[in-house]
């Protein structure tokens, strides 16, 4: 472990305990230990175990999420075009974490739930504000009716994950298409967004789902 940066090596040492262990049954000390620092140092960095675990989780998908919020950030494209970065940034980082999985970087079938539940919990939480202020855009530009944006955005990224992320409804890439199709067409009818307006997702998702998971970062 050659990370000189406390914070990283602490994150390094739970990712690399959490191959052969659950996550539940690492300890602070045993964190510690496999940094090479002080168990005191840990809690400088981190209030707790399950906030080294979030960090560990966010840091793997942080790549994807935080390009899509910078791309949506930019202010010369309209609300459908940022729409489309905030989903593809939903759809990479499942994809990222069917990787993960597929190398064997998680214990257990256990803890593979685990991650999920908390993969979940992170990518609504980070991307919701930001979905938000899109919606917003999208009705002051008029392309898009909507009286709760807030609530519209949790609830959209909310299905994307679950359906995406495939593991506490687990269906065939055929399924998954069509909860796709049908949830792209409610958004459009009730929010008023031209036809086939979201039909990239579709588009992405079955050229992700053609791809070995090994290959889906490249």
């Amino acid at each position: 472990m050659q990370n000189n940066n406390k914070r990283e090596r602490i994150l390094d040492a739970m990712q690399e305990l959490m191959r052969t262990a659950s996550a539940q049954a690492i300890s602070v000390s045993d964190i510690a230990q496999k940094a090479g620092i002080g168990k005191g140092s840990i809690y400088y960095y981190f209030s707790s175990k399950n906030d080294i675990i979030d960090a560990v989780i966010e840091r793997s998908y942080s790549r994807v999420l935080d390009a899509g919020r910078e791309l949506a950030a930019s202010s010369h494209m309209d609300a459908f075009q940022k729409m489309e970065i905030i989903y593809n940034a939903c759809l990479d980082s499942s994809t990222e974490l069917r990787r993960q999985e597929a190398i064997g970087t998680f214990n257990e079938q256990q803890e593979s739930a685990f991650i999920h539940q908390k993969f979940a919990r992170i990518i609504i939480t980070k991307l919701k504000p930001i979905l938000t202020d899109i919606i917003r855009q999208g009705i002051d530009e008029g392309g898009i009716r909507c009286e709760y944006p807030e609530e519209t955005a949790q609830i959209v990224l909310t299905v994307l994950t679950i359906t995406l992320d495939n593991n506490l409804v687990p269906a065939g890439p055929e399924q998954i298409g069509r909860v796709l199709t049908a949830f792209t067409q409610m958004q459009e009818k009730s929010m008023g967004m031209p036809a086939d307006t979201l039909q990239f997702l579709m588009r992405k998702n079955e050229a992700a789902a053609a791809r070995p998971p090994e290959e889906a970062d490249r």
